[in-house]
């Protein structure tokens, strides 16, 4: 099968993180006779490993997880599993993936061992830690990782990529206030939603210039119109570059949210996506303009693996990542796949250690 033909297959079959069954299940059927080792990765997660007897190894990765979004594609492939929808482009980074995989298992000649992630659960915290935390990892110990990731408004069919971050870090924030229940007609003191309201107002925040975001997707509060909450709940994000930056604004948004009475608690996501200066200038990938505020779990394998490269894989003009209107023109992921197939023999890149 090519690429497409598994990007269609996948796509079909979208599932949400740490529920990838049936993904899980259509990797390893596609895999099992390639002659790589193939180890489980908690209850979705799949390693396949090409061991061909060389003194390095590269790995790359593929996020397997969608999106809880009903698709409105038309597709004639559309997900069949109705609310959720691989609208950010994972389907295709599993096949370019696959695709690579079917090229190493008919013998050709690489330079290094290489490690194929199918990784669960990008979209959610905790994916790639159950994969860099995993023994199997851990023993065949890549010394480089890459991941290619679709991007909408970059050039069509073209890889992008930096030196240093070229993805912002990302925490969860969650913002809680407490206030008095009561008719609506009442004159209470302290109204949980309004606190809520004052505090987003006075938060919503993005410096482009600083590569600083801060910005919140759902407000939760109440059970009745005429009602007055006792709990408003604020979730958002915050993107950064800079960990001393993303310090001092954790720390405002704890003043602000304690001026209005309410408690602030942030979660780690994953910090920013650095590349390796070396792997970029081997990879032949166009420099991007800027970093991006977007965030990518592929940099937590930075924490233990010593050269990793993120690459953004143009789409052109097309709907958004995360629209449920997300489609693009399959014939890129033969650019991809090339590249994926061109790094593994490349002579310069298997020394990079």
């Amino acid at each position: 099968m090519n690429a497409s033909e598994h990007y269609r297959a996948l796509h079909r079959i979208a599932e949400e993180g740490f529920c990838e069954f049936e993904t899980k299940k259509y990797i390893l059927g596609a895999i099992e006779n390639m002659g790589c080792a193939i180890y489980e990765v908690g209850k979705t997660g799949v390693l396949a490993y090409f061991d061909f007897g060389k003194s390095t190894t590269s790995a790359f990765r593929a996020e397997m997880d969608a999106l809880p979004i009903t698709e409105k594609t038309g597709l004639p492939f559309a997900s069949e599993n109705v609310g959720c929808m691989h609208a950010c482009g994972h389907d295709a980074h599993m096949a370019m993936l696959l695709s690579l995989a079917e090229r190493l298992s008919k013998g050709c000649d690489v330079l290094c061992n290489v490690l194929l992630i199918f990784q669960p659960a990008e979209e959610k915290r905790g994916g790639a830690e159950t994969v860099v935390s995993s023994p199997d990892f851990l023993r065949i110990a890549p010394e480089r990782i890459f991941a290619i990731h679709l991007r909408p408004q970059l050039e069509k069919g073209k890889l992008f990529s930096g030196i240093g971050a070229i993805y912002a870090g990302s925490s969860e924030i969650v913002a809680t206030f407490c206030g008095e229940q009561a008719h609506i007609t009442e004159n209470i003191k302290n109204d949980a939603l309004e606190n809520a309201a004052r505090f987003y107002i006075g938060t919503k925040y993005q410096a482009k210039e600083e590569g600083l975001l801060i910005r919140f997707g759902r407000l939760c509060a109440g059970t009745a119109g005429n009602v007055t909450p006792c709990l408003a709940e604020l979730c958002g994000t915050m993107r950064y570059f800079s960990e001393p930056e993303k310090i001092s604004e954790t720390e405002i948004l704890l003043r602000k949210a304690k001026k209005y009475g309410g408690e602030v608690h942030i979660f780690e996501y994953a910090p920013p996506a650095r590349n390796s200066g070396e792997l970029f200038e081997l990879s032949g990938c166009s420099r991007l303009s800027e970093p991006i505020l977007c965030a990518d779990d592929f940099s937590v394998y930075g924490r233990v693996c010593p050269h990793p490269l993120y690459m953004l894989l143009g789409t052109g003009d097309t709907p958004p990542l995360h629209s449920d209107e997300f489609a693009f023109d399959e014939s890129i992921l033969r650019f991809g796949e090339e590249k994926l197939f061109y790094i593994v023999r490349n002579e310069k890149i298997s020394k990079v250690i």
